[in-house]
């Protein structure tokens, strides 16, 4: 039942997104078909040593399309078409403008799009101005090239504008590409097809050449002139052409409207630039510098020339919001953006190594009401100091100084009352309108000058007290204190959990605080590392109450830092610990999903680093989680399998048999059949066959502990030794060898080729050993002869059974042991005897088997879970 509108709103979004991804797929197959016939078409024209360029537009066409047109281009004079007419796609319906989305609607779209990585030049085109209407614009250029800019021109409305630049891969080439990125992208339906062959051509012939299993018998691509000669389809993918796209084609309303922008990590003076790209990003700054109203400028080094990009920032006059974090920018561009921009009101600099001077900050102490100086380098800022610049910032409502110490500019971590940020904070007049203020990671703070803060400012909202050395426990915890403040939120210092004793209700006392933190840090990569730890400190003992709010914001981080190996461990390691029993029970199911995907992404990017894999596992191994949320459970049978295969820990071992084992009770026949292939058969008979030998060695141990005696005894117990290696005692497994045998069984169940693997891989030979030595063992024995009834059920490998002498046993069985290892045997021997023609029955095994059969009870359990 859908209850909200919100609900709904996501459950059209889920199926507006379904639709377009069968869209792009039909789409993307037929431009990588036409593609392909026109590279060949080339190459076979090459050889004819004709002109090129003619022969491409005689079979190329120049046709394009327009919002109206039909979804079909010409290739030549013949019935050739990209897309046949009764191939309509969503898409063209939605771009009919049948209904059209309010702004509010486009901007879930959008929104949506960019969450779910699927905003590539595609779905782009949905944003035709007669279907959408934008003001507020989210874009992830991940996967966009340049060729649908042009639609921006279109949106005269656009106020709000951030473009995210966070994948690693700045400037693409086709030897790094990889295949995630090539899977993602896809041209638009409306792009004239030389621009789609030249940009995403070299893509499409590299994806399916480098491929292809005839590769031998196809033409070189590496070596072929054509290709070579083809643009570098890299350029349009850069960062720095799609933001010079992107800003070129603004309509001149939004230019003169836009008022938040947003460049976060995008890198103005990227060394990865090209020579030609570079001489082209840069341009002549001088006659903006000459008029500067600035006299006294700051600019301490000469420097002719600016960005592109940065030079177009500065048309927008009427900005008052700005996110330049973790850009390249350097002072002298940072001063001209100043002086251009005379409206800013919010101003993140946030991890902006490059700036060393920030005096041009002192134009804007009446409008500066937002600053973000997270991880900035004040070293260099003398005369005045950084602190008497953000003194006279009077209306100043948000200021942001903390620093997780990554770049250890400044590792002094001695309190001194006198020092410059001890000063400010104890002066009777600083920024009194300030309602947020972070001094995380300063590490000289004094909670005198603290405390003096505080009382002058008993509306702050907020105060960010994370990795500090003092402790301010009065005026946070105190509510005599005059300081204290119940409506005023904090994160706190929590390093003296390290060396005290903890208890239960000092989890309840600092659990909000490690909420409030990872909320606010979850993007600070060196922050998140300390804040995980110290929520996998707190909640290996003991419970939190905030279990699914915790759950929540961890798996938030780990899609943030998805590549960053350190977070990724400290994240497994809560989750685990988050999820273990009997709190997973607790855990909504929704969550289970989650967290199962998060940690499939993981073992998929770090399939390398053991004691990542070793978290994930132990963390997946959970009856409720492998067996109540819906995820892909074939891939994560492989990623699992993956792991078996490379590493000999039993820590990763024995967690990994025990998910495929409960895993392969919900894989189709097909995927048991992949799963079970002859390599993985023979790693899995092989840990059993590791496993068995432990076994045994761990009986002799014992046996050998019980006989040892004085020194003329060795003798004697060297020969008791030798006979108990002669003739096995019986054994009892453990769990990881019947995980082992459960999953084997699971594979082999009505699946011939899986069985033939098993035989292959000398299987049979295995398990005839496992019947001599867990004979006494009823739940070893019933997976066993369960599995070698699997191979008696198919019809051309139950002969492989006479090699191991099975009929002697399978009498024995079907008498003495349990009603589980009796049904099986009675199973194994009927399937035989099935295969006997009349003059070759054994009547006497026959009413053999009817005298066992009547004797049997019926159990009380189901003995078998069938399919």
């Amino acid at each position: 039942m859908v209850d909200t509108p919100d609900k709904l709103c996501i459950i059209c979004l889920r199926k507006l997104s379904s639709l377009l991804k069968a869209d792009q797929f039909l789409w993307k197959k037929q431009i990588e078909e036409h593609v392909d016939r026109v590279y060949c078409e080339e190459i076979q024209q090459a050889k004819l040593n004709v002109n090129d360029e003619q022969k491409r537009k005689h079979h190329r066409g120049e046709s394009s399309r327009t919002d109206g047109e039909s979804a079909i281009q010409s290739i030549d004079n013949s019935d050739d078409k990209i897309l046949f007419n009764s191939s309509r796609l969503f898409i063209e319906y939605f771009l009919r403008g049948y209904c059209s989305l309010n702004s509010i609607l486009t901007e879930h779209l959008v929104n949506h799009l960019v969450t779910n990585d699927q905003l590539n030049d595609f779905t782009l085109s949905l944003f035709s101005s007669h279907t959408t209407s934008l003001k507020r614009l989210v874009i992830n250029i991940k996967y966009l090239s340049r060729l649908q800019c042009h639609l921006f021109n279109q949106h005269p409305n656009i106020v709000e504008l951030e473009i995210i630049f966070k994948d690693s891969n700045s400037n693409r080439t086709i030897n790094m590409t990889n295949e995630v990125f090539y899977q993602h992208i896809c041209p638009s339906l409306y792009s004239n097809f030389d621009d789609i062959y030249t940009i995403y051509g070299p893509f499409i012939l590299h994806h399916k050449y480098s491929r292809s299993p005839t590769e031998s018998r196809r033409p070189s691509l590496t070596n072929n002139p054509i290709l070579r000669n083809l643009p570098n389809s890299s350029d349009e993918f850069s960062h720095h052409k799609l933001l010079n796209g992107i800003f070129s084609n603004l309509h001149p309303i939004t230019i003169d409207r836009l008022k938040i922008l947003s460049l976060s990590h995008y890198k103005f003076f990227a060394a990865t630039h090209s020579t030609a790209v570079r001489k082209h990003s840069l341009v002549d700054m001088s006659p903006l510098i000459k008029c500067s109203t600035n006299s006294s400028s700051t600019m301490t080094t000469p420097m002719n020339f600016i960005p592109t990009n940065l030079r177009l920032i500065l048309k927008f006059t009427n900005l008052t919001s700005l996110n330049l974090s973790s850009t390249d920018i350097k002072n002298p561009c940072f001063d001209i953006i100043i002086d251009s921009l005379q409206n800013l009101e919010t101003f993140d600099l946030s991890s902006c190594r490059s700036i060393k001077l920030f005096n041009s900050l002192l134009k804007l102490s009446t409008k500066l009401k937002w600053l973000n100086l997270y991880n900035c380098c004040f070293h260099m800022q003398q005369n005045p100091s950084i602190m008497h610049i953000l003194y006279q910032l009077k209306h100043l409502e948000y200021l942001d100084l903390s620093n997780d110490n990554t770049f250890n500019d400044n590792n002094n971590s001695i309190i001194d009352n006198d020092n410059d940020i001890n000063q400010f904070l104890r002066d009777e007049y600083c920024l009194p309108r300030l309602k947020h203020l972070d001094i995380s990671g300063q590490k000289t703070i004094s909670s005198i000058s603290l405390h003096r803060f505080l009382s002058k400012h008993a509306h702050l909202q907020f105060l960010g007290l994370f990795l500090t050395n003092e402790k301010y426990s009065s005026c946070i915890f105190d509510k005599n204190d005059s300081c204290y403040s119940k409506h005023r939120h904090y994160t706190y210092d929590l390093q003296h959990i390290q060396t005290t004793a903890i208890t239960e209700n000092d989890l309840i006392l600092y659990e909000p605080y490690l909420v409030e933190a990872l909320l606010r840090y979850r993007d600070r990569s060196g922050f998140v590392q300390k804040i995980l730890y110290y929520v996998f400190f707190l909640t290996r003992s003991y419970h939190p109450k905030k279990q699914t709010r915790l759950i929540e914001l961890i798996l938030h981080v780990m899609s943030i830092h998805s590549n960053l190996q350190s977070v990724q461990m400290a994240s497994t390691a809560c989750i685990y610990n988050l999820t273990r029993a009997p709190i997973a029970e607790r855990i909504h199911v929704k969550y289970l999903a989650q967290i199962v995907q998060a940690t499939m992404n993981v073992m998929a990017t770090f399939p390398n680093q053991q004691q990542l894999q070793k978290n994930c596992l132990l963390t997946l191994c959970s009856d409720r989680i492998l067996h109540e949320p819906r995820f892909n459970f074939y891939l994560l049978a492989t990623l699992v399998m993956h792991n078996l295969q490379n590493y000999m820990d039993l820590a990763i071992i024995q967690p990994g048999v025990a998910i495929l084992s409960l895993l392969t009770t919900r894989l189709t026949i097909s995927e048991c059949a992949e799963l079970g292939s002859a390599i993985n058969l023979k790693r899995l008979l092989q840990l059993m066959e590791q496993q068995v030998d432990r076994l045994q060695s761990m009986h002799i141990n014992q046996n050998q502990q019980g006989l040892i005696g004085p020194t003329d005894e060795t003798q004697q117990t060297l020969i008791d030794i030798d006979m108990t290696l002669s003739h096995p005692q019986q054994l009892t497994s453990d769990d990881t060898l019947r995980f082992c045998l459960s999953l084997l069984w699971n594979l082999t169940d009505e699946n011939p080729v899986v069985c033939e693997n098993f035989i292959q891989s000398m299987g049979l030979q295995l398990f005839q050993r496992l019947l001599h030595l867990f004979s006494s063992d009823t739940i070893a024995l019933t997976k066993i002869v369960g599995l070698l009834s699997n191979i008696a059920e198919v019809s051309h490998l139950k002969m492989y059974l006479y090699s191991i002498d099975i009929i002697p046993l399978m009498q024995k069985y079907i008498n003495e042991a349990i009603i589980d290892v009796a049904f099986s045997a009675g199973g194994i021997l009927a399937h035989l005897l099935y295969g006997q023609v009349d003059d070759e029955i054994n009547v006497e095994l026959c009413q053999q088997m009817r005298d066992a059969i009547v004797t049997w009870q019926n159990p009380h359990t189901n003995m078998v879970t069938y399919r």
